[in-house]
């Protein structure tokens, strides 16, 4: 049986008799009208998918300049096109017209309608077009109506194919005269999108709620399952602690419900018995346990030689040829057993008198977290429900008499935390050894380009930052307070991680005895500058420097200093690239050529590209700037430090130059404003006043610092405050590291600058009795004029060109005269009234 039916079963029918003889059974006859009606859906649903493209085709590339002039309704005004431009021919403009006039866009909705209903004939199986015509005859409407209804989203619709609207007459008369009269304009848009939707679901047959409920059911199973198998493969004990964990959770949420009832039904009962109804009591909030965190013992150097074997082994991986990093070896290590570990029974009697002395005057608190550092101690306190964080501010020095500190400071809250934070001085304080900042994961895993080691944070962690990245930063403090020590264990930082190759500093030091001891470094620039009035000198050479660089990106092509260090070194420059194989440019000469010139100490040839007036070597070194006494420098020339400070602070970071600023005097007229602007990175270390400590920081807390170390620092691009210890470093630690060094090889002085400021002294002192009083007849000229030259000192002293020549070289090489630029004045580079 061609129906699957058994050949008994159809013996029993009645025969079918054929015209022509013959008999046939009721199965053939069956299996035939199957095969009809498959062979009659097939044919409906490719017409209904062929019917659909040629009207999208229609309607993509229709023009009303296509349609005939006698087709009615259309509304040609003018001529139409002899070629037929439509895609579909004369019949799809038409047809086309036809749909766009009495549906507007959702004619595109009704071919996509056409299509989808026959990919449904053709696929679906029992897919009845007379059930879904007249739903999807209606939501076609309803999609006429609503696009009426928002002209907003097709404003010229009109324009384009000259119709009633976005929703053509149907939607014109129908949406926006009948039903707007009707129901209004919000209650026709919320009553066309209920009917649109619902007869959407008719067409399609989706069930959106329906599928809603069978995605979030399998995802509810998924993680059923993946729970399941996860306690299957559990051992009997795991499996245990699992249960007990979901007990507490459960016991837990009890016990919140029940603490949300209890208050409510106790009045309501005093209520019935008709006594007075009390207050309910205030109920704080549920706490976590309080821990105990010790941050103050050192994580590193007491592990024993293999750690710091395999540390050093890792730093010295990072050596060049002929220059070997300094080792771990040269610095301190803690001595074993000198650091105790806080105890817990004294840290919890003191934060018991935090609570106590806040008790006597009304404020309950729950206890914290106990974070021991290595020089202060953090005690966290939760405050009552309905307690100001304002009152327990207020209470300062009633918790440092209770308390019997020396000073403290409240944290009100802490931030991103719920907890107060009130931090007492340890009475024993642990150095941060530099050394166990380098043995720290933090260092080892620094991918930064400068990193440098500040110290730790009253967890514990490690603060390692990126010169780079800040780019400049400014360090303050009082004396003694840590701000040398500092600047001591950046610079240690900096040798540890580079080479004369990749770093090389430019030191000023007005104190003088401040960065002598690194006189003798291969990576200096020129000897530490110690006279003031050379110092605008060297600031001037970096910003020449500077802009030097920055001609040689712009010839090169690249944004920054990584990026130059960085490019294919075969590469030949952007206007350079012709001819350069053979080493000729256009007009003959040689240009964009390499050359080599053998090193002075006898390393490794030095390869430059010579291009013009520019000499672009292969690989640019980071210069950081290190000014160790702001306040002495701003007392000479305030104004011509701070603006070569502000531009070599604004511009300098791409050109891989980097400042740091140091003063022990924090007043605004030293760290002004366009300083601070330039200068985002702050290391405030114990200062006298809240005055200094806004200077630094904007904000109050450097005041309350305890010295020795400790410090707020403010990283870039943020506006919290990281209260930490620096880092110790000792100054014989400091000469172990530069006498490595320096045995390395002999300090390289760049001739541009070093040149320049040896001249300046040697040539100062030919100046004649007679020739001081010309320069000092002279400088009262410049006052007076503003402005300076040789031709104006003679009209006005007649002197002779040689004389005033001579007088205008002294004030250049003294540094308050610019150098020579054409027929220009010179540029005075100092406030003369200070003179």
């Amino acid at each position: 049986c061609y129906l699957g039916g058994s050949a008994e079963a159809c013996l029993r029918l009645p025969p079918v008799k054929k015209k022509r003889g013959g008999a046939r059974c009721w199965c053939r006859i069956g299996m035939n009208k199957k095969r009809s009606f498959w062979a009659v859906a097939e044919v409906a649903g490719l017409a209904l998918v062929g019917a659909g493209f040629l009207l999208f085709l229609s309607l993509v590339s229709y023009d009303v300049k296509d349609v005939p002039s006698f087709v009615p309704l259309l509304n040609t005004t003018s001529a139409p096109n002899a070629d037929v431009k439509n895609w579909v021919g004369i019949v799809g403009a038409v047809f086309g017209g036809y749909s766009l006039f009495f549906l507007g866009i959702a004619s595109f909705w009704l071919a996509a309608l056409l299509v989808g209903m026959g990919v449904g004939k053709l696929f679906v199986e029992d897919f009845s077009l007379r059930e879904r015509a007249g739903w999807a005859l209606l939501n076609v409407i309803c999609a006429a109506c609503l696009a009426q209804l928002l002209p907003e989203w097709f404003g010229n619709w009109h324009d384009h194919f000259r119709a009633h609207g976005a929703g053509g007459y149907v939607g014109s008369w129908l949406g926006k005269r009948a039903l707007g009269q009707l129901f209004g304009a919000v209650g026709t848009l919320v009553f066309l999108g209920v009917l649109y939707f619902c007869s959407l679901v008719l067409t399609t047959g989706f069930h959106p709620i329906r599928f809603l409920r069978e995605v979030a059911g399998a995802v509810f199973r998924f993680i059923e399952e993946r729970k399941r198998k996860r306690l299957e493969s559990m051992d009997e004990s795991d499996l245990m602690a699992e249960r007990e964990k979901e007990l507490v959770q459960k016991t837990k949420k009890l016990e919140k419900k029940l603490k949300k009832i209890r208050p409510q039904a106790a009045v309501e009962k005093e209520n019935e018995e008709g006594g007075e109804l009390e207050k309910p009591k205030q109920v704080a909030a549920s706490t976590p346990a309080p821990k105990i965190i010790d941050a103050s013992v050192p994580t590193g150097g007491l592990q024993g030689g293999a750690k710091s074997k395999q540390i050093q082994e890792g730093l010295a991986s990072l050596r060049l040829e002929g220059y070997e990093l300094p080792s771990l070896e040269l610095l301190d290590s803690h001595e074993e057993g000198g650091v105790e570990p806080a105890k817990p029974e004294e840290l919890l009697e003191i934060q018991q008198q935090i609570i106590g002395a806040l008790q006597q005057f009304g404020i309950e608190c729950s206890p914290g977290d106990i974070t021991k550092g290595p020089t202060i101690t953090r005690y966290e306190l939760y405050p009552a429900q309905g307690v100001r964080v304002d009152r327990i501010v207020a209470l300062e020095k009633d918790i440092a008499r209770q308390t019997k500190a020396e000073r403290i400071n409240i944290l009100a809250p802490i931030p991103g935390k719920d907890t107060v934070g009130i931090e007492l001085a340890n009475s024993k304080k642990v150095k941060v050894i530099l050394r166990e900042l380098f043995e720290s994961d933090a260092w080892l895993q620094a991918k930064g380009k400068l990193p440098i080691a500040l110290g730790k944070d009253v967890y514990g962690k490690t603060i390692i930052g990126d010169l780079a990245q800040m780019p400049h930063c400014l360090v303050a403090g009082t004396t003694g307070s840590g701000k040398s020590v500092c600047i001591n264990s950046i610079i240690a930082s900096l040798l540890f991680r580079h080479t004369p190759e990749d770093l090389r500093f430019i030191m000023i030091d007005p104190k003088v005895v401040e960065l002598q001891m690194f006189n003798a470094l291969p990576h200096l620039v020129t000897p530490v500058v110690t006279e003031p009035k050379k110092v605008l000198l060297a600031l001037r050479w970096v910003i020449g420097e500077m802009e030097k660089r920055y001609k040689i990106f712009a010839r090169v092509g690249v944004r920054n200093v990584s990026g130059f260090n960085t490019r294919p070194l075969d590469e030949p420059a952007a206007d350079g690239a012709k001819g350069e194989e053979n080493g000729e440019g256009e007009s003959g000469e040689r240009k964009g050529f390499f050359e080599e010139e053998d090193d002075e100490d006898g390393g490794a040839p030095v390869r430059r590209r010579l291009e013009e007036d520019l000499v672009i070597p292969y690989r640019m070194p980071y210069i950081v700037v290190i000014i160790d006494e702001l306040a002495d420098l701003m007392q000479t020339a305030p104004a011509d430090v701070e603006g070569a400070i502000a531009r070599i602070t604004q511009m300098a970071r791409a050109a891989g130059i980097h400042m740091i600023v140091a003063t022990q005097t924090p007043r605004a007229d030293v760290v002004t404003g366009i300083i601070k602007a330039n200068i985002p990175t702050r290391i405030a270390f114990q200062v006298a006043s809240k005055i200094d400590s806004r200077v630094i920081l904007d904000e109050n807390g450097a005041d309350k610092l305890l010295g020795q170390g400790d410090m707020l620092y403010l990283p870039p691009g943020t506006s919290k405050l990281t209260r930490s210890q620096g880092a110790f470093v000792t100054d014989e630690e400091m000469k172990r590291v530069v006498d490595f060094v320096a045995k390395q090889g002999q300090p390289t002085f760049d001739p541009s600058i070093h040149d320049k400021l040896s001249s300046d002294a040697g040539e100062e002192e030919d100046v004649t009795e007679e020739d001081e009083e010309l320069v000092e007849r002279c400088l009262e000229i410049i006052r007076q004029e503003k402005k300076a030259s040789t031709s104006m000192l003679q009209r006005r002293l007649r002197l002779g060109y040689t004389r005033a020549a001579r007088v205008v070289d002294i004030l250049e090489q003294r540094g308050i005269l610019g150098a020579k630029d054409g027929a220009k004045d010179r540029e005075i580079l100092v406030d003369l009234e200070t003179l």
